[in-house]
């Protein structure tokens, strides 16, 4: 056990209890947004808003796999905690490519659409090949950044071009989960038994709530 996993806080047989907690509450909302996502989605025949609901579907997944991955003490076993690390990280590039996907459903006609969508798919491919050579964290946050960029500037072309509902509410959930990477980037914390991760876990819940928001308008418009 190194002097790192010593300093772990613990509680019970758990490691980072906050930090577990804080990512199963935002797999937790991340799984009901993305159900009544899914829902509108439906009957609304929205293609848009049904990969938006995938991105968030891929929010939960990799949240839940990131809480066990955090709640398994490396002292014990290290190697499933590294498991459970990379699962959350090939989960992670989910999101980014099912983002941009929706983005080319609400954005983009025609040949840009189709550029889009191929965009995604190389990107993910690309992605997954990095990360299981480097499984580290800021690969997928580069990954998410680029696959934001492009939502927010599909969210501005929309919202200047038709004045699309729910577009201000997409730039929001931008702009909150830029605020969440900055605290994750600077390990801000607000007490040691509350750090860098679970006040990134508790700023992408408001992401997340923005998110919801502006797809369901992007579904009902």
């Amino acid at each position: 056990m190194t002097d790192g996993d010593a300093d772990l806080p613990r509680w019970g047989g758990v490691t980072e209890p906050t930090t577990v907690a804080t990512n199963v509450v935002l797999a937790v909302l991340a799984f009901v947004f993305a159900a009544r996502l899914v829902h509108r989605s439906a009957a609304a025949s929205s293609a848009a808003g049904a990969w938006f609901a995938a991105a968030l579907l891929a929010t939960g997944f990799a949240a839940l796999i990131g809480a066990i991955a955090h709640a398994t003490d490396p002292s014990r076993d290290a190697s499933l905690r590294e498991r459970f690390w990379r699962s959350t990280l090939y989960v992670t590039g989910l999101i980014g490519a099912t983002t941009i996907a929706s983005v080319a459903y609400f954005a983009a006609r025609g040949y840009a659409r189709a550029a889009l969508l191929l965009f995604a798919a190389i990107k993910l491919v690309v992605y997954l090949y990095r990360v299981v050579r480097e499984p580290e964290f800021r690969i997928a946050a580069v990954d998410y950044g680029i696959a934001l960029a492009i939502l927010v500037m599909g969210a501005v072309t929309e919202l200047v071009r038709r004045r699309a509902p729910g577009m201000t509410w997409l730039i929001a959930g931008v702009l909150v989960s830029l605020v969440a990477g900055v605290v994750q980037a600077r390990r801000l914390a607000l007490h040691r038994q509350f750090n860098h991760n679970d006040l990134y876990h508790v700023i992408q819940m408001a992401a997340l709530y923005a998110f919801y928001r502006g797809g369901a308008l992007l579904v009902d418009r």
